[in-house]
């Protein structure tokens, strides 16, 4: 069988995938980005390309990528999936997960809880949603990743010049509901059923969790209802490998952002006490195989 990582450069990780998908696959290929083409031929169906190899004809193509790659990577999805190849993700779930509006938007009205948000590009009309949320208020960026683009105002006065730099750079603004917390959150990393669960702790005096900003793992076993939570949520998004964020407050949990590359570092590993990225190339050659017999 054959299995294709496609990565984007600055998610340094995808070695650790590499070394497990060679003990599971025949053939491995590792595939920059930009070295992806798509290719339309009259009569025939659409392929992605790299260099003379079809990722088309490969049972697993596996995608490593960033929220920047969105509008790119919305097409090879919808092309790899209609060819028959199997990948971790419906055509539209990356995009969804790449836009914070988008994932509450595709979870609300289910039993998961998220927060109220709201999505405008009017600084006078996101001043007056903040007054309606209640402060203090979240400011993401549609697309950040990484904690990068999240931002806390206590007040309008806070909120005015972050509202007003987003516009000087044209950025749309989605306003959230403060979901309180001691600067730490849940990651749940979902694997078809299977669920692998850490606690993210930021830095003192820091309300972002997120280990690019400096934040630690530590061991955490998510309870049950939580699991369901991130199982569901997968689902919704059309996922069957990803990381799902939850803020919680004793009995009940906040969905605040899913992940479609989580972090499978060998400290992620550790802190799970599982190989994550063995579970993950298990898990895909066994879809490839189901696949066949279909």
């Amino acid at each position: 069988m054959k299995f294709a990582i496609i990565y984007t450069p600055f998610l340094e990780q995808h070695p650790y995938i590499i070394e497990k998908a060679e003990e599971y696959f025949e053939s491995v290929l590792a595939v920059p980005m930009e070295g992806i083409r798509y290719e339309y031929v009259p009569g025939e169906k659409p392929r992605v390309m790299y260099k003379n190899t079809d990722l088309s004809d490969f049972d697993v193509v596996f995608p490593r990528l960033s929220g920047e790659d969105l509008l790119f990577c919305e097409q090879m999805m919808e092309i790899l999936n209609e060819s028959g190849t199997y990948v971790h993700m419906d055509s539209d779930s990356f995009s969804i997960s790449s836009n914070k509006f988008s994932t509450v938007e595709e979870l609300s009205g289910s039993e998961v809880k998220v927060p109220r948000s709201i999505y405008t590009l009017s600084t006078e009309t996101a001043a007056d949603a903040a007054d309606d949320i209640g402060y203090p208020v979240t400011i993401k960026l549609i697309s950040g990743y990484g904690g990068k683009g999240i931002m806390r105002a206590k007040n309008e006065s806070e909120l005015r010049p972050i509202i007003d730099t987003l516009e000087v750079f044209e950025q749309d603004i989605c306003l959230q509901d403060f979901i309180e917390n001691p600067g730490e959150d849940i990651r749940i990393i979902v694997i078809g059923e299977d669920t692998y669960s850490y606690k993210r702790v930021g830095l003192k005096e820091e309300w972002r969790s997120n280990i690019s900003r400096g934040g630690n793992r530590e061991e955490f076993d998510a309870p049950e209802w939580m699991r369901d939570m991130a199982v569901k949520a997968s689902k919704l998004t059309g996922f069957d490998i990803c990381g799902v964020d939850i803020i919680s407050s004793e009995e009940e949990g906040y969905i605040v952002e899913i992940n479609a590359s989580p972090g499978i570092s060998t400290e992620t590993s550790e802190v799970v006490g599982v190989d994550i990225p063995e579970e993950m190339m298990a898990f895909v050659k066994q879809k490839a195989l189901d696949m066949e017999v279909e």
